[in-house]
C-alpha cells in the first residue's frame, strides 16, 4: 500500500510575524458612503419618458382618420412572361411524353471482393482480439505506487523568503517619512482648428433648427405602370 507523504511546513518567520501582530498595531479606517445624485441629463430624460407615457395613456383613438387600402395589380414584365412560357412548354412536354419510346435496361449488382491488404488487416484485428480475450492475468506482477512530494529547491526557498521580507517591509513602513505634495490640475485650452470645427458644427445645427420649410417647392409624384407591347401580348396568346 502507498505511504502517506509528509505535508510541507509553513515558513517560521511568517508564522512569527502573524503571531506577534496585535489589534493596537492596526490602523482605523473610516468608510465613506457616497450616494451620487442624478445629473441634469438624467432628470430631463426621465421627465420626457414620463410625458410620453402620459400622452399615450390619454390618447383619444377617435382623433384617428379612416383610410382605405388600395390594391394594385402589377402586370408581369417580358422576362416573367418568357419564363412562364418556358415552364408551360416544359410541363406540356412532360405530360405528353410517350413512355413507349423508352428502352428496357437490366440492372447489374456488383459486390467487389476485398483486396489482399484489406484481408490481411482484418486477419490481424481478429488475432489481436483473440489474444486479448485469452490473456492470462496471472502472469501480471504486483506493483506498489509511491507518492512522492519533492521538497522545494533553493531558488524557490530564496524567492519565498524575499516575498516574506517585502511583506514585512510594507507592513512596517512609516508614513511619517513621506513628503506632502500638492497636485497640479491643468486645463488645456482647445486649439484654433478645434474652435473652428465646433463653430461650423454650431452654425450647421442653427441652420437646421431655423430652416424655413415655406421656402421648399411643391412637387408631384408620378407613378408609371408600363404596359406590355403588342408583341408580348401576341406571344402570350400563342402560348395559350
Amino acid at each position: 500500500m502507498a505511504t502517506k507523504a509528509a505535508l510541507p511546513s509553513a515558513d517560521p518567520q511568517l508564522l512569527g510575524a502573524i503571531s506577534k501582530a496585535t489589534p493596537e498595531s492596526l490602523h482605523h479606517v473610516q468608510t465613506d458612503v457616497k450616494n451620487p445624485l442624478p445629473s441634469k441629463e438624467d432628470l430631463r430624460q426621465e421627465k420626457d419618458h414620463e410625458n410620453l407615457i402620459h400622452n399615450l395613456e390619454e390618447f383619444d383613438p377617435t382623433n384617428l382618420h379612416h383610410t382605405s387600402t388600395k390594391e394594385r395589380k402589377i402586370l408581369p414584365d417580358t422576362n416573367t412572361i418568357a419564363q412562364e412560357k418556358t415552364e408551360q412548354e416544359l410541363m406540356s412536354g412532360i405530360e405528353g411524353f410517350d413512355a413507349g419510346k423508352l428502352k428496357p435496361t437490366e440492372t447489374q449488382e456488383k459486390n467487389p471482393l476485398p483486396d489482399p491488404s484489406a484481408i490481411e488487416q482484418e486477419k490481424r484485428e481478429c488475432e489481436m482480439r483473440h489474444s486479448i480475450g485469452d490473456f492470462n492475468k496471472s502472469k501480471l506482477r504486483h506493483s506498489q505506487t509511491e507518492v512522492k512530494n519533492p521538497l522545494p529547491s533553493t531558488e524557490a526557498i530564496n524567492l519565498e523568503k524575499q516575498e516574506v521580507e517585502k511583506i514585512q517591509e510594507i507592513e512596517g513602513f512609516k508614513k511619517d517619512s513621506l513628503k506632502h505634495t500638492e497636485p497640479t490640475v491643468k486645463n488645456v485650452l482647445p486649439d484654433q482648428d478645434t474652435l473652428d470645427a465646433e463653430k461650423k458644427e454650431q452654425e450647421l445645427k442653427d441652420g437646421v433648427t431655423n430652416f424655413n420649410r415655406n421656402s421648399l417647392k411643391k412637387t408631384t409624384t408620378e407613378e408609371k405602370n408600363a404596359l406590355p407591347s403588342s408583341r408580348d401580348i401576341a406571344e402570350e396568346k400563342a402560348a395559350k
